[in-house]
C-alpha cells in the first residue's frame, strides 16, 4: 500500500518475463516448417521488452483503477454474499443491484476504452523497440489491434466482472496481472 507503483511495476515485470518465457518455451516444442533448423535459445531481449513495457505501463493502471472506483463506487465490495445478519433482505438486494451496475459501468469502461488502449500502445510499443518505426508501428496496430482485441473480449470481462466486484482496490492490478501470465504468453507468440 505504501509504494503502489513500484509494487504493481515489479509484479507486472516478472509475470510479463514469465508469459514470454512461457511463450518461447512452447514455441520451441512445436513442430516447425523447417526440420533441419536447430532449436534457438531463449530471446532475452525480446523478453525485456515485454518487461520494459509491463513496468512503464503498470502505474497507468493502478491509476485507471483508482479512477474507476472513484467514477463509479461500489459501497461495499462484499454485497454478494450474506455480510451482516442484522442486514434485511430488501436492503441486500438493494445494494447487490447497486453493485452490480456499478461493476457493469466500470466494465464496459474498463472494455472500450482501457483496453484497446493498452493493446495499440503495446503493438506500437513493441514495433519501436524491435527498431521497427512509426511505420511498422502504424501496421502492427491497424492489423493486429481488432483480432487481439476480439479475443480478450472472450476472457476478459470474467476476469475484470471479478475483480471489480470482489478484490479491494489495491489488489486488483496484481489479480489482473496474475492472468496476464497467460496473455502475455499468447501476446508475444
Amino acid at each position: 500500500e505504501a509504494r503502489p507503483f513500484v509494487t504493481v511495476a515489479a509484479t507486472e515485470a516478472c509475470l510479463s518475463a514469465c508469459g514470454d518465457l512461457i511463450a518461447q518455451t512452447i514455441g520451441k516444442h512445436l513442430p516447425t516448417h523447417n526440420k533441419t533448423e536447430p532449436a534457438k535459445g531463449y530471446d532475452l531481449w525480446r523478453t525485456s521488452r515485454f518487461v520494459m513495457f509491463a513496468m512503464c505501463v503498470s502505474p497507468l493502471g493502478v491509476k485507471w483503477h483508482r479512477f474507476l472506483d472513484r467514477r463509479f463506487p461500489i459501497r461495499s465490495q462484499m454485497t454478494w454474499f450474506k455480510s451482516k445478519p442484522r442486514v434485511s433482505r430488501a436492503k441486500r438486494r438493494s445494494e447487490q443491484k447497486h453493485t452490480a451496475r456499478q461493476v457493469g459501468k466500470r466494465l464496459a469502461c474498463d472494455v472500450m476504452i482501457y483496453e484497446p488502449a493498452m493493446y495499440a500502445l503495446f503493438f506500437a510499443s513493441m514495433a519501436i523497440m524491435e527498431g521497427g518505426g512509426w511505420e511498422d508501428a502504424k501496421y502492427r496496430v491497424n492489423t493486429l489491434l481488432l483480432p487481439t482485441y476480439l479475443t480478450g473480449l472472450t476472457i476478459s470481462p470474467i476476469i475484470q466482472s471479478i475483480n471489480f466486484a470482489f478484490v479491494p482496490l489495491i489488489y486488483r492490478v496484481p489479480f489482473g496481472s496474475s492472468f496476464d501470465l497467460f496473455w502475455d504468453s499468447y501476446l508475444s507468440w
